[in-house]
């Protein structure tokens, strides 16, 4: 079962806009990027399918209201998390991107990377857990920001 999250008008907005957006791009990714059906095209639609499902669940539970602070309570393709490693208590901020974005700075992960997809949709205080190349990390979601555009 869904959470029920209240949103101000403009974050439900964003939030309306966001899905609009990651539904329209979909298609066009996938045809510029993985030309022949493959695994990874099918793990990577896999992926986008589920964030789809799961972005338009919460919209269909939000409650709107005024009196809610301007702010995002979960991570999406383009916040900000600060996240704190529960090994070596040392702090990181990632922004999480789309696949293939040009233009990347030293803290944006595509939300197809082991950190990006460990932090989709995570609320603050969860704990993700990352499975990378150089190993198992645990962060926990100290803040979420969604720049506004």
């Amino acid at each position: 079962m869904t959470k029920k999250f209240v949103l101000s008008r403009t974050m439900f907005e964003n939030l309306v806009k966001h899905l609009v957006d990651i539904e329209d791009g979909k298609s066009k990714l996938f045809e510029k990027y993985f030309l022949e059906p493959s695994k990874e095209r099918n793990e990577y639609e896999e992926i986008f399918d589920n964030y789809i499902t799961k972005i338009d669940r919460i919209i269909r539970s939000t409650t709107v209201t005024d009196d809610a602070e301007n702010c995002i309570p979960f991570s999406i393709i383009g916040s900000e998390v600060e996240v704190k490693d529960t090994e070596s208590h040392e702090t990181f901020r990632f922004r999480i991107v789309p696949p293939f974005q040009e233009n990347v700075g030293s803290t944006d992960v595509s939300c197809l990377s082991p950190v990006g997809k460990s932090l989709l949709l995570k609320k603050v205080g969860e704990k993700a857990v990352v499975n990378a190349p150089a190993g198992v990390f645990c962060y926990q979601i100290k803040s979420i920001n969604l720049p506004m555009q």
